[in-house]
């Protein structure tokens, strides 16, 4: 049975990773996009898909208020998502699979060959179990380690065709750059296609401050920080790298230092 999927996602970068992924699945074609709640609502309605990528939190709503508001037969749902804390969510809607930003490929196979199955009618095992499974595979693919022991996840980046594993604390600082971010780690540097959102959201908050909307800092590396006029901040990191704060990150910064004392 063919797959008819519809992405829904707020997210360009988002929309066009799914779509490149999908069109490697011979028998899965993207009928549609949708940028937010009403839009996908009503997309449901023109394209009738059978599989909806749906994102979990997106402006002004979210995916499961999305799913609530459906009339009729529902399609089935893999979530895609940058947030794990809805993953138990998933089986009171009886999502077929949780896709955790960012997966690779492989992981996304996966994801649809659980769709195949279902969509074949394939009942061997219970759906509880199999959700189940999907949510503790997707945070073992993710950490590399059970939830309750997980550490910092490591940065994967490509560089002259070769992957790069980049430590958390190894990272001084990341900066936006059009549709990439740039990472300086020590004497190297990476680019990954990557928002700024997105990098926030993958690395780890005790150790990284956002400090503009265009920088992230980890806190590790901040050697002195000088108070400047509005609020304002000049940070100097160990390398040497220095960066002046944006006056809408002043409250982060001051319940940083609260914390840190």
């Amino acid at each position: 049975m063919s797959i008819r999927a519809l992405i829904v996602d707020d997210e360009p970068y988002a929309r066009e990773r799914l779509r490149e992924l999908c069109a490697q699945e011979p028998d899965v074609a993207v009928v549609g996009e949708a940028t937010h709640g009403v839009e996908a609502i009503e997309q449901v309605e023109a394209t009738r898909p059978n599989l909806l990528l749906l994102d979990v939190q997106m402006r002004g709503t979210n995916g499961f208020d999305v799913l609530e508001r459906l009339s009729g037969e529902r399609p089935l749902v893999v979530f895609v998502s940058a947030y794990d804390q809805y993953a138990l969510a998933a089986f009171g809607v009886e999502a077929v699979d949780y896709l955790l930003k960012p997966f690779d490929r492989e992981r996304f196979r996966q994801a649809i060959r659980r769709v195949r199955s279902r969509l074949s009618g394939d009942k061997q095992t219970d759906l509880a179990d199999r959700i189940s499974n999907a949510v503790r595979d997707t945070v073992i693919s993710v950490t590399g380690k059970p939830a309750a022991t997980a550490a910092p996840k490591r940065i994967v980046a490509e560089r002259d065709g070769r992957l790069f594993f980049i430590a958390q604390p190894d990272i001084d600082s990341v900066e936006a750059n059009r549709n990439y971010v740039n990472i300086s780690a020590g004497a190297e540097s990476f680019t990954i296609r990557w928002t700024m959102q997105q990098a926030e959201i993958t690395l780890d908050p005790s150790m990284f401050l956002r400090v503009h909307r265009s920088v992230i800092v980890n806190t590790h590396k901040i050697r002195e920080m000088e108070r400047r006029f509005h609020g304002e901040y000049v940070l100097t990191l160990a390398n040497g790298q220095k960066f002046t704060s944006g006056r809408a990150y002043r409250r982060h910064i001051q319940a940083h230092l609260k914390n840190a004392r």
